[in-house]
């Protein structure tokens, strides 16, 4: 899954269908970051992939996505969110984005069972969980959290890692 680290952070632009969805970029009631902070700004090379990440696009090859276009960014517990929306469900996927000294990693909300009690247990029923529209649909769970109930995933770490971080070159 190493290999797949780039894709897993930047681009689920073209994703498959997240188990998970928000039902708002999160965290909510925040503002967009109108800019990709600098500690994430640079060149991410893994095997023959390569992405370039700036101030406000990420390019990879030919196509170039964004910030406020085709993703949003927000800070919460010193985490950085990639929020992406799903157009076949109208709902968001969030990428977690930690920073220990010079090494992100990246992680992602995976509809587990484990994942999935915590969460109904914490968020008291908001978990709902959905098929998409079309042939072939897919399964996915709808999840609501307040501010304060994303803080708890967040600092409980309630998301999955890659083990190797993810490096970024000089920008």
């Amino acid at each position: 899954m190493h290999r797949l680290l780039p894709i897993v952070l930047l681009l689920t632009l073209a994703s498959c269908n997240p188990d998970v969805q928000f039902s708002e970029p999160m965290p909510p009631a925040r503002f967009n970051l109108p800019n990709i902070p600098g500690a994430y700004r640079g060149v991410i090379e893994v095997d023959d992939e390569r992405w370039e990440v700036g101030k406000d696009t990420i390019r990879h090859g030919d196509e170039v996505f964004v910030n406020g276009e085709d993703f949003l960014l927000r800070r919460m517990a010193g985490h950085l969110m990639f929020n992406q929306p799903i157009p076949s469900t109208g709902l968001w996927e969030v990428r977690v984005i930690r920073k220990e000294g010079a090494k992100r990693f990246v992680g992602a909300f995976d509809g587990n069972e484990a994942f999935l009690t915590r969460a109904q247990t914490l968020m008291e029923g908001r978990v709902v969980p959905r098929r998409s529209e079309g042939s072939p649909g897919y399964r996915y769970h709808e999840i609501s959290p307040t501010a304060k109930e994303f803080r708890v995933m967040l600092k409980e770490g309630w998301y999955t890692t890659e083990d190797e971080p993810l490096r970024i070159l000089g920008n």
